[in-house]
């Protein structure tokens, strides 16, 4: 016990160390000494790609018809851009109201049987006559400029996906949010450095863009968004970010909606791990397994190595061990009670321990999911407030204020 205890602790120390200090810090060095500069943007409109933007949808009459009219108010040659709703078995009034579009050459593919967000996309797909295709979903609003913004890296042929920035309207504050905003400009570093060096890890699933070329058939128990940029990324082709290109969703409601859909995204996340992993090897694509493992490997474990901290801690002799024991059983009791306080500057300042407990939280229910072979293809419409679906800020600096959603 005397050597175990020790170990223990310093080994998630490490590791946690490394996830949130070192792997950055790593990124920034390899990209300065190999970073590449933003691709070439396309000199004029007539040489902008043939898109196709694909909605998914189930069950989205709530917001279906804001979708659509922000989709039609785009700023991108109309004639180079055909909008596509992917129904996915909707049983309300979502096709319907879609159907209402069709004067103005909005395309409908109503699946009758609902079976899956990635299943309906792999049968929209073939049929989208963009070169270009942009994925995005019922409720997230683009700025005007989005899809133009967005499709300005394919001018350079070896650009294969570009991701957008997802944020989250900031119709009402809450502790999730609150604790996301101050580790958002981490990851927004981290998404800027992966993308110099042409491997951005993953995409947002409201915002982003592949060449039709590259798309392939995709299981339903992962995260397309994830999986089709890192299977780009291992041919051979770079995968850019660009924050300019901007949707905007309404946050979770409640503790219990979130937790759900953060839960579900971790297990799609780790069951996409595996499904990338034989590409990744066939493509001696180490830069973008190290990225995989380093932030969203060691992510999904957190909930292992805050085990072996608490148990190293406890196991070790010593008044520093004992004191950074009591720290941590302090700062897990601190969590619920966060939640129980009322809104104000004490719920305020337990913010980020909020957000980290809900996101450990999600990550053991995710991991439990996968374990026990959940069933994780078929998704679920959340309840959005009306007035958190509008039309999205005409600007970026309108946006300000707003919240980014939680990475994957």
């Amino acid at each position: 016990m005397l050597i175990l205890g020790p170990a223990l602790f310093w080994f998630a120390i490490l590791v946690l160390g490394y996830h949130y200090a070192g792997y950055p810090l790593a990124l920034a060095v390899l990209a300065l000494i190999r970073g590449r500069n933003r691709p070439a943007a396309f000199p004029d409109d007539e040489s902008l790609p043939r898109v196709t933007l694909i909605i998914s949808a189930y069950n989205e009459q709530e917001v279906i018809e804001r979708k659509v009219r922000n989709a039609l108010d785009l700023d991108y040659p109309a004639a180079r851009l055909e909008i596509v709703v992917a129904s996915d078995g909707s049983t309300d009034r979502t096709t319907a109201m879609v159907r209402e579009f069709a004067d103005r050459g909005v395309v409908l593919h109503d699946y009758q049987q609902q079976r899956g967000k990635n299943l309906a996309l792999n049968d929209t797909i073939p049929r989208a006559s963009g070169e270009v295709v942009v994925f995005t979903d019922a409720n997230g609003m683009y700025q005007r400029d989005a899809v133009r913004l967005l499709v300005q890296p394919f001018a350079d042929p070896s650009v294969g996906s570009v991701c957008g920035e997802l944020i989250y309207k900031n119709f009402n504050q809450n502790p999730i949010a609150e604790g996301y905003n101050r580790y958002w400009k981490l990851d927004q570093m981290q998404k800027r450095l992966e993308s110099r060096l042409g491997s951005l890890l993953g995409a947002n699933g409201s915002i982003f863009a592949l060449r039709k070329s590259l798309c392939r058939p995709i299981r339903n128990d992962v995260c397309n968004d994830m999986v089709q940029p890192i299977w780009v990324a291992a041919a051979g082709h770079r995968c850019i970010y660009e924050p300019r290109a901007l949707s905007f969703e309404a946050g979770s409601r409640n503790l219990g909606d979130e937790l759900r859909r953060r839960s579900r995204i971790i297990g799609r996340g780790i069951r996409g791990i595996a499904a990338v992993w034989p590409d990744i090897v066939r493509g001696r694509a180490f830069l973008i397994g190290w990225e995989l493992l380093s932030r969203k490997g060691l992510r999904y474990l957190t909930p292992l190595w805050l085990l072996l901290l608490l148990l190293g801690s406890g196991l070790a002799p010593g008044i520093g061990y004992r004191a950074f024991l009591a720290l941590q059983l302090l700062a897990y009791l601190s969590i619920p009670v966060g939640f129980l306080l009322p809104d104000g500057k004490l719920k305020k300042m337990a913010s980020p321990a909020l957000y980290f407990g809900i996101g450990t939280l999600a990550a053991i229910l995710g991991w439990w999911k996968v374990l026990s072979g959940s069933e994780l293809g078929r998704w679920q419409t959340a309840e959005r407030p009306f007035e958190a679906t509008g039309a999205a800020p005409a600007t970026v600096e309108s946006a300000t204020h707003a919240r980014p959603v939680a990475p994957r």
